[in-house]
C-alpha cells in the first residue's frame, strides 16, 4: 500500500502531537479496544489491553476532552462488580473519504469516526481519464459533504482502491488495460494534491475487504478471507482484523490461482457474455443486486463453468490460512452468491471420524459500492486503529 501521511495536509480539525503523529501508540491501543468492541467500561478496557488502571483513567480522560471518545450514560454490567459507565468512540471526532476507480465507474463514500457508513454513490462514466475521475469525485464529495453537514476541517483523510496490482516497491500500479491512463504513475500524489488530503491507496479487492472488517458481515470475524467477484476475480485477506498485504501490497491475488486455461476465472463479465448469449442483456453489473433474477437461463451455464474455481480458491483459502470465514463479495449479487456457496465443496482429509474444522462460507454484508467504503476505512486503520 502507498500513502502520504504529510502533516501540512491534515485539515484544522486535527492536531498532530509528538512525533508528528495524530495519536501515541498507548492512545491508539485505547482506540482500537473501544471501536471493536463499540462500547466497553473502563475495566474492561484494563482487562483487554492490560494497561495499568491509572495510566487507562489518564488516557480516557485526555481523549474524552479531546473528542475522541464519549461517555455514555448508559450502564454496562460487571461480571467482576459495580456496573461501569460505557465508553464508545465519537463518530463526528472525524470522517474519511473513499474513492474506488473501476473500469467504467466511480464511487465515492463517508464514513464516520465510528466506521458508518454515512452515504456511498456510484457514477458510472464513459471518461476513465485523470481529470474526467478528480473532477467527478470532487462534484459527488461537495454533494454529500453539503447533503449530510460534513465539515470539511474534520475529514482525516482519503483511501483510493483502484483495479490492478502494485509493481514494485514504489506504490505504482499496474492497472487494468482499460485503464492505461492510471498505470505506473504515482496515484497516491496525484489524488492527495488535489484534495489536499493525506491519501492511501490499495487494490480494489483488498479495499473491498477492509471494508468488509468494518462495515460488513466481516466485523463479526477476527480473520477471514474475502472474494472479491466483479468485473475480474480477486481477493482480500483480514487477519486478526488487520488487512493482510503481503511484501508489495499484493496478498489476496486469487485470480492467479487460476491458470486461465484451465480454469474459468468466476467473474461478471462471463456472466454477462453468457446471459447475452440467452437473450438477456445486462446494462451494468452495478446495478445487478436491483433486478438479478437468479433464475435467468445462463445463470445455471455460469455456475457450472466456475464451480470448480471456486472449489479450488476455497479450499486453498483454507488449508492456507485457517480463516473463520470466506465472505463472497464484490459486485455480485446476494442470491447468486447463495447459490455460489451452496454448491462450494472445501477439501479437507477425514481423519478418526472427522475433518479439520473449516471456515463458515458466507455472503458479504455491504450491498453497495464496497471498493468505496473500504477504501474510506484506511485512514482510519491507518491512523487511529
Amino acid at each position: 500500500m502507498m500513502s502520504i501521511f504529510n502533516s501540512q495536509l491534515l485539515r484544522p480539525g486535527f492536531t498532530l502531537g509528538k512525533g508528528q503523529k495524530l495519536f501515541q501508540d498507548i492512545e491508539r491501543e485505547i482506540i482500537r479496544a473501544v471501536f471493536w468492541e463499540k462500547c466497553v467500561t473502563q475495566s474492561q478496557l484494563v482487562t483487554m489491553t492490560k494497561i495499568p488502571q491509572q495510566t487507562v483513567s489518564r488516557l480516557l480522560k485526555a481523549l474524552m476532552q479531546s473528542g475522541v471518545l464519549l461517555q455514555t450514560a448508559e450502564l454496562l454490567p460487571n461480571p467482576k462488580g459495580k456496573p461501569g459507565a460505557g465508553i464508545k468512540v465519537n463518530p463526528a471526532f472525524a470522517y474519511t473519504l473513499g474513492l474506488s476507480i473501476l473500469f467504467d465507474a466511480i464511487s465515492v463514500a463517508v464514513m464516520d469516526f465510528a466506521g458508518n457508513v454515512i452515504h456511498s454513490e456510484l457514477v458510472e462514466m464513459s471518461d476513465m481519464s485523470i481529470p474526467s475521475v478528480l473532477k467527478t469525485a470532487e462534484q459527488l464529495i461537495k454533494q454529500i459533504s453539503t447533503r449530510f453537514a460534513i465539515d470539511p476541517d474534520r475529514v482525516l483523510g482519503m483511501g483510493v482502491g483502484i483495479s490492478g496490482f502494485f509493481s514494485s516497491m514504489d506504490g505504482k500500479m499496474n492497472t487494468h488495460h482499460t485503464l492505461e491512463e492510471w498505470a505506473q504513475i504515482d496515484i497516491v500524489q496525484i489524488v492527495s494534491k488535489h484534495f489536499q488530503l493525506p491519501t492511501w491507496l490499495v487494490n480494489d479487492a483488498t479495499g473491498a475487504a477492509a471494508g468488509e472488517g468494518v462495515a460488513g458481515i466481516g466485523r463479526q470475524y477476527k480473520n477471514f478471507v474475502y472474494l472479491f467477484v466483479s468485473s475480474a476475480f480477486g481477493g482480500g485477506i483480514v487477519n486478526n482484523s488487520e488487512v493482510l498485504r503481503g511484501t508489495y501490497g499484493n496478498a489476496g491475488e486469487l485470480g492467479d490461482m487460476l491458470p486461465p486455461k484451465l480454469y474459468a476465472h468466476p467473474n461478471l463479465e462471463l456472466l454477462k457474455r453468457i446471459l447475452k448469449k440467452h437473450g438477456v442483456n445486462i446494462p451494468s453489473i452495478y446495478k445487478l443486486n436491483e433486478d438479478f433474477d437468479v433464475d435467468w437461463p445462463g445463470v445455471e451455464e455460469w455456475l457450472f463453468k466456475v464451480q470448480d474455481s471456486f472449489d479450488l480458491v476455497a479450499t486453498c483459502c483454507s488449508a492456507l490460512l485457517d480463516a473463520e470465514a470466506i465472505i463472497i463479495g464484490g459486485h455480485i449479487p446476494k442470491s447468486l452468491a447463495q447459490k455460489v456457496i451452496s454448491r462450494i465443496d472445501v477439501y479437507a482429509q477425514f481423519r478418526r471420524g472427522a475433518k479439520r474444522p473449516l471456515p463458515q462460507i458466507v455472503v458479504s454484508g455491504i450491498d453497495h459500492n464496497p471498493v468505496s467504503i473500504g477504501a474510506a476505512t484506511l485512514p482510519l486503520r491507518e491512523v487511529c486503529l
